[in-house]
């Protein structure tokens, strides 16, 4: 970092995220609204109705997925830089599913199981 940098607090770059995440929709729809009404609008100019605003809403689509790759990079790139800088947090709550899990297994488990099974058979 430069002199003139400054490290921004945590908070600020959370929602600096979620505003980068926000705008993603908003790219969609607009992607796909411009190419299909352009295509509208170039139908009624050369008459070619409905080819025209096909073609548009194609191309509209490809640019919608073209700026959802886009954002799934910088966000896989923020949270790598994150990873480094920060280290890999411990979770801030706990999952259902974790919360139903049960301990781990050890040796001495499977010993008294063991145990269990020999005294259920007639003590062998």
């Amino acid at each position: 970092m430069n002199g003139n940098e400054r490290k921004r607090p945590p908070k600020v770059e959370e929602w600096r995220g979620v505003g980068s995440l926000g705008t993603i929709g908003l790219e969609v729809v607009l992607s796909i609204a411009f190419g299909y009404f352009g295509g509208r609008w170039l139908d009624g100019k050369f008459g070619t109705e409905p080819y025209l605003a096909i073609l548009g809403f194609c191309f509209g689509v490809g640019a919608a997925v073209k700026a959802f790759q886009r954002a799934l990079r910088e966000m896989k790139a923020q949270a790598e830089r994150e990873e480094r800088e920060q280290g890999n947090p411990l979770p801030r709550y706990e999952t259902r599913d974790e919360k139903k899990e049960e301990p781990p297994i050890t040796k001495a488990d499977d010993a008294d199981a063991a145990n269990e099974d020999e005294e259920g058979r007639g003590g062998r």
